[in-house]
């Protein structure tokens, strides 16, 4: 786990051995790994009650295909702006 993931990792909800965060906790975790230079592979949402995790693909991203030449940190930024306040994220990095 590097520094980041570190220090993010006390902000996280751990189910079943994921770290999900809040919009706004994923949103500093991915302008940290801007600043980090943190190569960020995906956004995978996901719907939590009291005893389920359900993953969302329609509140997804991927960013590890080769096709994708944006800059990566502004679209996640712009992605999770979109998203629903009540779900949580798991960030995929490198």
């Amino acid at each position: 786990m590097n520094k980041t993931a570190q220090i993010f990792s006390e902000r996280a909800l751990k189910r079943g051995g994921l770290y999900l965060y809040s919009r706004s906790d994923a949103m500093e975790y991915i302008l940290a790994c801007q600043v980090e230079k943190i190569h960020l592979l995906g956004i995978d949402g996901f719907r939590l009650t009291g005893d389920t995790t359900q993953p969302s693909m329609n509140n997804s991203v991927d960013f590890s295909s080769s096709f994708f030449e944006e800059d990566i940190y502004k679209y996640a930024l712009a992605f999770l702006v979109k998203q629903p306040e009540e779900l949580f994220f798991e960030i995929v990095f490198e």
